[in-house]
C-alpha cells in the first residue's frame, strides 16, 4: 500500500538546483538503502541477511531464506546556493524509497519496490540589454522528474557466486519552459516556449557478487554491476505562445498561440559499470569501497547528444557495532557509520572567464542504526554534508546538509510458533 502511495509522492519535483536543467535532471543518490547512505553510499560489494541492496541485485541472494524484509525512507535537504557575491537558501523534503524482499527458495530471492530516478526543479532569470530594444529578461523554469518501479531477482551459484538483475519500469514527466520579457518596452510582446516530456518505458541492470570466508567470522566480497544502455520512449508536447505577464505578480494574459503539437520522443540512456570490494566480520564491523563510471557522453534526446561528459565517482565507508549481543547496554547494540565520496559530474560549463569547469560533488557522511526492542528491525539515520559545483568563472556552488530517516523491518515468516 505504501508503494502505491509512493508513486504520487515521487511525481512531485523536490529538487531546487540550477544544474537540474541539464540532461534528465539530478540523478538520484547512488544508494537508496538507509544503512549504506551513512557509509558514503558504498553498495557494489555489500550484502547482509537483513539488507535490501538494490544497487547490486546479486546481493539479494544473501538474504535470510525465511525473512521478509521491508525498507522505507524519506529525506530532508537544506542547501545554500552561492556565487562569489550572492547567496540564496533552499530546502525540500521528500519520500525517498520503499522496497521489500523475500526468499522463494534457499537459492532464489526476489525484491520489488519504487524509488525516484531523477528530479528537476529550478527557476533562473537572465537579464540582458540589447541595442534599440533595451532590457530583456529570460526566465528558465523546470519541474518534474522520472521515477522507477522495479522487480529484482537473484540466484545463488555454488558456494561463492551470486547473480542478479533488476527490471525497471521508468515513468514520469518533466516540464521545461523559457519565457522572454521586454520590461522596458510596450512595443514588444513576450513569448513562452513550454516542452512537456512524458516517459513510460523499461530499463535493466545486472549484478555479480563473489564472497568467500576468511576465518574468524570474516568474509571478503567483490561486486560488479552493469547498467545497460537503452532507449526510453515516451511523448513530447510543444506549446509556444505570445503573452503579457506581470513579473512581480506572475499574472499572465495569453495573447495568441504560435505553435502547438505532440510527438513521440526517445531518450538514449547511458551504460554504466561499477566495481566494489568489502570486508565484513559477522555483525561486528564492515568496510567497503566503490568505483562507478557512467557514459553520459552518449546520452541523447531524439538521437542528438547534449554535450554531457562521462562521469565517475569513488566512495568508501565503514560501520561498527560495539557489542551486538549486549543485553543491558542499548548503545552497545547501536551501529555507527561514516564515509565519504567524490564525484566527477556529467555537466561541464564555460565560465565568464572563458574556461570550462566540471560540476563536481564531494561530501562526507555519518549515520547509525537504532535497533527496535524485541525484534531484528531497525531505524536507520544518516546525514550527509556536501558541496556541488564551483564559484570559479562566476558559476554557482551548492553547499548542503541532507538527512535521511529509514525504517528497516526484518520479520520471519512460514515459521510455526511453539509455546511451552
Amino acid at each position: 500500500m505504501l508503494a502505491c502511495f509512493g508513486f504520487n509522492a515521487f511525481a512531485q519535483a523536490d529538487v531546487d538546483s540550477p544544474y537540474s536543467l541539464f540532461g534528465i535532471g539530478q540523478v538520484r543518490e547512488k544508494s537508496m538503502n538507509g544503512r549504506l547512505q551513512g557509509m558514503g553510499s558504498v553498495a557494489n560489494a555489500m550484502f547482509g541477511k537483513g539488507m535490501i541492496n538494490v544497487e547490486n541485485p546479486a546481493s539479494y541472494a544473501k538474504i535470510d531464506s525465511l525473512a521478509f524484509l521491508f525498507d522505507a525512507g524519506f529525506y530532508f535537504k537544506s542547501s545554500t546556493f552561492s556565487t562569489s557575491s550572492l547567496s540564496e537558501q533552499s530546502s525540500n523534503a521528500s519520500f525517498d524509497y520503499v522496497a521489500m524482499a523475500f526468499g522463494l527458495t534457499p537459492w532464489w530471492k526476489l525484491s520489488l519496490g519504487v524509488q525516484p530516478y531523477s528530479t528537476s526543479g529550478y527557476t533562473m532569470l537572465v537579464n540582458k540589454t540589447l541595442p534599440d530594444i533595451g532590457k530583456t529578461t529570460t526566465r528558465f523554469r523546470g519541474k518534474g522528474g522520472l521515477n522507477q518501479a522495479f522487480i529484482g531477482t537473484a540466484f545463488k551459484i555454488g558456494d561463492h557466486f551470486s547473480l542478479g538483475a533488476n527490471g525497471y519500469y521508468v515513468f514520469g514527466d518533466s516540464q521545461a519552459e523559457t519565457t522572454l520579457y521586454f520590461p522596458d518596452s510596450s512595443y514588444y510582446i513576450g513569448s513562452r516556449r513550454s516542452v512537456d516530456v512524458m516517459v513510460k518505458s523499461f530499463m535493466v541492470d545486472y549484478g555479480l557478487l563473489f564472497d568467500t570466508g576468511l576465518g574468524n567470522d570474516m568474509s571478503l566480497s567483490v561486486g560488479l554491476t552493469y547498467q545497460q544502455s537503452l532507449n526510453l520512449k515516451g511523448s513530447q508536447t510543444l506549446f509556444i505562445r505570445s503573452i503579457e505577464e506581470d513579473m512581480d505578480t506572475e499574472v499572465e494574459y495569453v495573447i495568441d498561440t504560435v505553435a502547438y503539437g505532440t510527438s513521440t520522443t526517445k531518450l538514449t540512456m547511458p551504460q554504466g559499470i561499477g566495481f566494489g570490494i568489502a570486508l565484513q566480520k559477522n555483525d561486528r564491523w564492515a568496510v567497503g569501497a566503490d568505483f562507478n563510471w557512467t557514459q553520459w557522453s552518449k546520452f541523447a534526446r531524439q538521437g542528438h547528444t547534449e554535450g554531457l561528459t562521462d562521469s565517475w565517482n569513488v566512495s568508501a565507508g565503514a560501520e561498527f557495532t560495539p557489542r551486538h549481543t549486549s543485553i543491558s547496554g542499548y548503545f552497545s547494540r547501536v551501529t555507527y557509520r561514516f564515509g565519504g565520496f567524490y564525484e566527477k559530474g556529467f555537466v561541464r560549463l564555460s565560465g565568464n572567464d572563458g574556461n570550462a569547469y566540471n560540476i563536481n560533488k564531494v561530501g562526507v557522511t555519518a549515520g547509525m542504526s537504532l535497533p527496535l526492542p524485541r525484534t531484528l528491525s531497525k531505524v536507520n539515520l544518516a546525514v550527509e554534508l556536501g558541496q556541488y559545483g564551483t564559484h570559479k568563472g562566476g558559476l554557482i556552488q551548492e553547499r548542503y546538509v541532507r538527512m535521511n530517516v529509514g525504517i528497516s523491518v526484518f520479520e520471519h515468516w512460514f515459521m510455526k510458533r511453539k509455546y511451552k
